[in-house]
């Protein structure tokens, strides 16, 4: 079990002070409706309007701060694995079946998540507040609007009221039925590390590699091809999600079958990771950074693989599909390879991809192809005796 830091400082504030907010607006609601006696009327309606405003006020930095950092995409509503998680919720949770989607730092929230809370957002908690507040403050027929009463709009305040309180009830029962352990996503939010199972470490560690590899494009300006932008990239990873073993992602990344490189508009490399160094069998960054694609294919498939480079230093991304390498031994391997262009200022300044081995995979194609060629021979020759 290791712990990952998912929360941000503001996240978590923001946060709980909403919860402690919207309980003192329950709390003091119900008392100005009559359903118990524990403010005194005056003084419930006092703190309901104190907490009114101070939800105004969290609400408007809450909004800067998902604008500001891009939080605002979490809220993105989405299909992909919508009915995955519905069942989740309606039985597979009651079996320990295994959740359908994986919490990351960039996607906080599964599918059903993302459209309640937006919904929340964009509809339930502005219709409370305005009913609220005119409510509060509508002095008719000031406005030239005549009420002859206000019973809707209490009716549709305290509708939308019933509708948050379900929403709070049921979010804190998911939390303590869905997390590793039933406090643990409580603690993820108070102190902001989420304990998290080794596969669901590893999701996180990709998909911030992935952000942390486009930031290389942003480095990456003629004239620079320094092997130690990689590092820097996985320092940065290591120090955002507070993972405190220093190789723990370069240890993910040897391991990996995958292999980064990046290749400059000329045809030479500017970097590689560890996964490309393994692969090829070199021995360090050095042997390769700086030196041409072509060393590593033989004449025709370089023919080849220019003629993907040439499409690619266009603009198009392009799966190049199995591809034959020649390591440092002279020894031959088999690879899946991806292509896609490197934008500096608008401009395409080198291309980039990935390498998935699939030398087993083309190794054992092969043997079941000699193996039924063997087959076929055989009943051949049988099938001529008989004869």
């Amino acid at each position: 079990m290791e712990r990952i830091y998912i929360y941000k400082g503001f996240e978590r504030f923001w946060h709980w002070s909403q919860a402690l907010i919207i309980g003192t607006l329950a709390l003091t609601g119900f008392e100005i409706h009559g359903s118990f006696t524990l403010f005194g009327f005056d003084n419930a309606v006092r703190w309901h309007i104190i907490a009114a405003w101070a939800l105004v006020v969290l609400i408007v930095f809450a909004i800067f701060w998902h604008f500001t950092t891009g939080e605002w995409r979490q809220y993105i509503p989405t299909t992909k694995l919508l009915k995955e998680q519905f069942r989740y919720y309606i039985g597979g949770i009651f079996n320990n079946a295994p959740h359908p989607t994986n919490k990351t730092v960039y996607n906080k929230f599964n599918p059903l998540q993302r459209m309640i809370y937006l919904g929340l957002k964009i509809l339930v908690i502005p219709i409370i507040v305005t009913t609220g507040f005119l409510y509060l403050y509508f002095q008719y027929p000031k406005f030239g609007i005549e009420f002859q009463t206000l019973e809707p709009i209490a009716l549709i305040h305290t509708f939308g009221a019933y509708i948050l309180l379900a929403f709070i009830i049921a979010h804190v029962y998911l939390t303590t039925v869905t997390g590793v352990k039933p406090l643990s996503s409580i603690k993820a939010m108070i102190t902001g590390w989420e304990e998290m199972e080794e596969k669901e470490i590893k999701i996180v560690v990709e998909e911030e590699m992935e952000v942390a590899l486009k930031g290389i494009k942003q480095k990456l300006k003629a004239g620079e091809g320094k092997s130690e932008l990689l590092d820097d990239a996985l320092s940065d990873v290591e120090e955002k999600l507070g993972v405190k073993r220093e190789t723990y992602f370069r240890d993910a990344i040897s391991q990996s079958s995958a292999g980064y490189f990046c290749i400059g508009k000329d045809g030479y490399y500017k970097e590689i990771n560890e996964a490309w160094i393994k692969l090829y069998k070199y021995d360090s960054r050095d042997e390769i950074i700086g030196k041409h694609y072509r060393l590593s294919r033989s004449e025709e498939d370089f023919k080849e693989l220019e003629a993907t480079v040439e499409k690619v230093l266009k603009g198009e991304t392009i799966n190049h599909g199995e591809v034959k390498r020649i390591c440092k031994d002279g020894s031959e391997g088999y690879h899946t390879l991806t292509l896609s262009p490197v934008y500096i200022n608008d401009e395409i300044n080198c291309f980039e991809g990935f390498i998935i081995d699939t030398t087993a995979k083309h190794l054992a194609e092969h043997e079941m192809l000699k193996k039924k060629i063997r087959l076929e021979e055989r009943k051949k020759n049988k099938d001529e005796e008989n004869n």
